[in-house]
């Protein structure tokens, strides 16, 4: 206390003057309306960015919760989407003709710990196994496209094969044009194209145009996005396009995936497996 008051004491006069120059801004401010309007203006956009400063730091800490809640979101809307749906007359598939039929697909949310780019034939390693229901064989997305399809399965871990290599196929469509014929493969080149395969010449595509999952695809569901068309030539005599695919999937920003469940592939794969072992 004691050092409060040798302080004030000694300073006075600079409080005093200090005080007297505040009680006179304030007065300035009160009785006219110029200086008035000047400094709400000024105080207000000082406490705009002043609040939103604050608000973009709370936001930066709670990026991971957001990102949480929006991956949450897609799940449940992906989920929700009409080709997900099956007529319950199970002698007939008709994708989206009745919205109280049961799901065909459900998916599972999973972290990816480990990817490459960068190999002939990459992978990618997420955080989910066979403690979760995955297997060989699934499909694997990403938020905005395909992503691969798991290949081999520990209990909590799924190595799942890359678009990003050599191996990977999708059956492709191109819903513009109503192509559903070829397949898209990886050349191993940038990883940001892939290349489709099996378009005729005189098929009138252009660039720009969206390719997605064809119903032919044995892995994934049909109308998932693999890119759009970014050039395209014909090369010597050929009667084939060659088709440059910029993926809709940056796989080097890849942090979460989704398992795609298929109810209906064990019964799919067990008529398959009847015409090769008849």
């Amino acid at each position: 206390m004691n050092v409060i008051l040798r302080f004030i004491r000694v300073n006075a006069f600079y409080i005093v003057f200090g005080l007297l120059q505040l009680l006179c801004l304030f007065q300035v401010a009160r009785f006219n309306s110029y200086q008035q309007t000047f400094y709400f203006n000024t105080s207000r956009s000082v406490t705009g960015h002043f609040l939103s400063t604050r608000q973009s730091i709370v936001d930066y800490f709670y990026l991971r919760d957001y990102n949480e809640q929006l991956t949450a979101e897609n799940l449940a809307l992906r989920q929700q989407l009409a080709g997900n749906r099956f007529s319950q007359d199970t002698t007939r598939y008709q994708a989206g003709a009745d919205s109280t039929a049961p799901f065909r697909y459900r998916y599972l949310k999973a972290r990816v710990v480990q990817s490459s780019t960068n190999k002939l034939n990459n992978f990618i390693t997420i955080d989910k196994g066979s403690k979760a229901g995955v297997k060989a064989g699934m499909a694997v997305l990403s938020p905005t496209g395909i992503a691969g399809i798991v290949h081999d399965v520990s209990e909590d871990f799924s190595l799942v094969l890359s678009a990003l290599n050599t191996k990977f196929r999708v059956s492709p469509m191109i819903p513009e044009i109503g192509f559903r014929e070829g397949f898209v493969s990886w050349d191993g080149k940038d990883e940001h194209f892939v290349q489709l395969n099996g378009i005729n010449k005189f098929e009138k595509i252009k660039k720009g145009a969206k390719v997605l999952t064809s119903s032919y695809s044995p892995h994934f569901p049909e109308g998932i996005s693999i890119g759009e068309i970014e050039s395209f030539t014909v090369p010597g005599n050929s009667s084939f396009y060659d088709v440059q695919v910029r993926l809709s999937t940056p796989f080097n920003k890849m942090h979460t995936a989704y398992v795609v469940f298929d109810v209906y592939r064990p019964q799919i794969d067990s008529l398959n497996q009847a015409i090769i072992q008849p």
